[in-house]
């Protein structure tokens, strides 16, 4: 017997200095039959801002399959607010996504709590979960609990406004009593209204990207705008000054238009008259349609076609003009003259005689025979032949009538 207590003594201090050198910490440190944190592993933290009534040695899942357990939970300061630390150690044959996210979950109404660990919903994953990891609070969240909700049905029942439903049931009957048709009618205009706005959304999201546009360009102009409101004040004043003189303008130009109405009324017939016999004039003119303006250019090279420029080389054309005026002034004077029968007129043209060449003489002319009456007026002093070429334009030479130009 004595050998046997000595053997259980010995057996239990042995598995005393076995438990203080590996570290024991308690039942949690002990292996539970059928855990999911044996084998290899590799550990990830996550912070949780309330882990409500999560142990350790709760499970860690991923799509409903036990990965994992809670090793350790503890508290820690995050920019002055407390929050909790959850360590986890995950099997290594589990691979999830370094964005990966944390949820406390729950496996029923009333079962134990565990951390859901999947891919992010909102972004694609990217890298991998390596061991040390952390998620942080912005990646973790937490379901509603039973005993939250259990509160809150209690503060609803008990000190809440439930009894106030009856009265709010009943004030609404009362208003829409008798008005049936007239909400139902309200509230299809409602959902058509909807639906053009649905079927607007383009229209409505352009609109509200060039108001944003529009604001942008208004907000990098924003000194020119305080500039000019600061500027506006002073312009103002100065036509709160000018007040009167305004008025009066604006008085005068009433009583212009009041003359001017009455001018228009008095002289309505003849305007009216005037236009219709203006009509028949814009009539033709509008017939000649583009004949008109091709015309009018013939004027600026009068007596010339308006294409002379392109036909004839050089920046001037010349013209030799002939023009005899004596038998003009025998028919004239009181007598005629003693060379008046010897001289015939002739009027006529001569082109250009090039230099070393003779000119072409021309047929004179027959003057006809016209009776000449004899007054018995003074003589006409004789006209310097001159006069009549340069009436002509023509600058002939005076003393006699025929010049060259």
């Amino acid at each position: 017997m004595s050998r046997r207590l000595v053997t259980r003594v010995l057996a239990a201090a042995t598995a005393v200095v076995a438990l203080s050198g590996c570290g024991f910490k308690g039942a949690y440190s002990l292996p539970l039959p059928g855990g999911s944190g044996n084998g290899p592993v590799y550990h990830v933290k996550a912070v949780f801002t309330d882990v409500q009534d999560l142990v350790p040695m709760s499970a860690v899942r991923v799509n409903d399959v036990a990965v994992g357990d809670v090793t350790d939970i503890q508290t820690t300061n995050d920019n002055g607010q407390i929050k909790a630390l959850v360590t986890m150690r995950i099997k290594k044959s589990v691979h999830l996504p370094a964005n990966a996210v944390a949820t406390l979950e729950q496996t029923t109404l009333l079962g134990e709590k565990y951390v859901a660990l999947s891919p992010p919903t909102d972004q694609p994953p990217t890298g991998t979960l390596a061991d040390g990891a952390k998620i942080l609070d912005s990646a973790t969240s937490n379901l509603p609990d039973v005993e939250e909700l259990f509160g809150v049905l209690s503060a609803v029942l008990n000190g809440g406004d439930l009894q106030d439903i009856e009265t709010i049931n009943l004030e609404i009957s009362k208003a829409l009593g008798g008005r049936e048709q007239a909400i139902r009618s309200a509230l299809s205009q409602v959902d058509k209204f909807v639906a053009d706005l649905d079927g607007q959304r383009g229209q409505i999201v352009r609109a509200l990207d060039e108001l944003d546009r529009f604001s942008g360009a208004l907000r990098k102009q924003n000194s020119d705008i305080a500039t000019a409101l600061d500027d506006l004040g002073p312009g103002l004043k100065v036509l709160a000054d000018e007040r009167a003189q305004f008025t009066a303008l604006l008085t005068d130009l009433s009583k212009f238009g009041q003359v001017a109405t009455r001018i228009i009324t008095a002289s309505r017939e003849q305007t009216i008259a005037g236009l219709r016999d203006l009509k028949p004039i814009l009539g033709h003119i509008a017939a000649a349609g583009s004949n008109l303006p091709r015309a009018l250019e013939l004027l600026i090279t009068f007596p010339f076609p308006r294409d002379v420029a392109h036909g004839v080389p050089g920046d001037y054309n010349g013209l030799y003009l002939t023009f005899n005026a004596d038998p003009l002034f025998c028919m004239i004077l009181p007598s005629p003259a003693p060379t008046c029968a010897a001289i015939p007129g002739s009027v006529g043209t001569r082109p250009t005689t090039p230099k070393g060449s003779k000119p072409t003489p021309t047929s004179p002319v027959p003057t006809p025979t016209l009776p000449v009456p004899t007054p018995t007026l003074p003589p006409l002093p004789a006209l310097p032949g001159g006069v009549l070429g340069q009436l002509l334009g023509l600058g002939l030479p005076a003393g006699h009538g025929g010049g060259g130009a």
